[in-house]
């Protein structure tokens, strides 16, 4: 897989944000479809079960892989390009970067977590969670000292919104929003879509 060459996993430190992920609507738009896939999973595991979303995130994964080759190799895939052009940011080592990675961390969310409870709470994690730090942290000001690309405001609304797997797995769901958001706002150079699921992965296995 050519694309993944080159250590892209990672996100590095020196690349340089581009200016329309700087912009409010920009990043409204591209978190309300993170948070609306979020929920769809969450449905899928409810209605059908672990076995059903974990047939459903590798066919995705398969798919979007195939889809992602192509457009290395220059084809042309009309709703590809259209989905990359509302809502890739620049800069990114390759297209759907952020779709790979998210589909990848709830992937292994399923195949980890046997708890459809504690699977629900992970992506909840990463759909409410992620959305509300980059919203919120897009109009912060308050830089963390540690990673001045994330801000104060960005990290408590992630904590807050995470919250929301409280409605899964009880209390215990506050412990997992405070992990997440302290690990969402390192300087970790990997991405948040599968940095927060592995969190919360370790999070349920340990406790």
């Amino acid at each position: 897989m050519g694309f993944l060459r080159d250590n892209a996993i990672l996100m590095p430190s020196e690349m340089p944000v581009a200016a329309k992920a700087g912009c409010f609507y920009f990043e409204l738009r591209r978190k309300l479809i993170h948070l609306f896939f979020g929920i769809f999973l969450v449905i899928i595991l409810i209605y059908s079960g672990r076995t059903h979303l974990i047939i459903f995130l590798g066919a995705a994964l398969i798919l979007g892989i195939i889809m992602i080759l192509l457009m290395k190799k220059g084809k042309r895939i009309p709703i590809a390009d259209w989905l990359e052009e509302t809502f890739e940011r620049e800069n990114v080592l390759f297209t759907g970067y952020g779709a790979f990675w998210y589909v990848v961390g709830a992937l292994l969310l399923s195949l980890f977590l046997s708890s459809s409870s504690e699977i629900a709470a992970g992506i909840v994690t990463l759909a409410a969670g992620d959305s509300a730090a980059t919203i919120f942290g897009v109009i912060g000001h308050r830089r963390l000292p540690y990673n001045r690309r994330k801000t104060w405001e960005g990290s408590i609304a992630f904590f807050v919104f995470s919250l929301t797997a409280c409605l899964f797995v009880g209390w215990i769901g506050a412990a997992l929003a405070a992990l997440a958001s302290i690990v969402e706002s390192l300087p970790a150079p990997v991405d948040d879509n599968l940095l927060v699921p592995i969190s919360a992965i370790v999070f349920f296995l340990l406790f």
